[in-house]
């Protein structure tokens, strides 16, 4: 479904250009944040969907990472709709580090370097569920 809104959260433009210029041709409305202040207050004004969040934030001066953009995106009382968070990560993966943003509220945990078609089949079927939630 063309349309649907997504934050992507990464602070390295080289990767969030491109990515979000994918997802923007496939119909998504797309706002990218490179840290955890501006992904607030996007999430707050945007009313996304979706949340792509990067584990490492390196480069962000309020010194959060991905793992809280998590938390504190799904513990915000702003949230008035449900949304899905997705990891997009080129973190070395580890069931460690999976299993904390699993259980940190990330819906999905995937790699970087995955298959752009793994990525957006994954990405719709969370859409779905957020659909169904959200009763549209």
């Amino acid at each position: 479904m063309s349309g649907e809104r997504i934050l992507l959260v990464e602070d390295d433009g080289s990767q969030a250009k491109p990515f979000s210029q994918m997802l923007e041709y496939r119909g998504y409305t797309v706002r990218w944040a490179q840290d955890i202040v501006s992904a607030t207050r996007i999430a707050r004004e945007f009313d996304p969907h979706l949340v792509i969040a990067d584990l490492l934030l390196v480069s962000t001066e309020a010194e959060a990472d991905g793992f809280d953009v998590i938390t504190t995106l799904r513990s915000a009382s702003f949230a008035t709709q449900a949304f899905g968070i997705m990891v997009w990560t080129s973190h070395f993966v580890n069931a460690k580090d999976e299993i904390r943003a699993l259980r940190s509220g990330a819906d999905e945990y995937l790699r970087k370097d995955a298959e752009f078609g793994l990525i957006e089949a994954r990405l719709e079927a969370l859409l779905r569920r957020i659909r169904q939630l959200r009763g549209s």
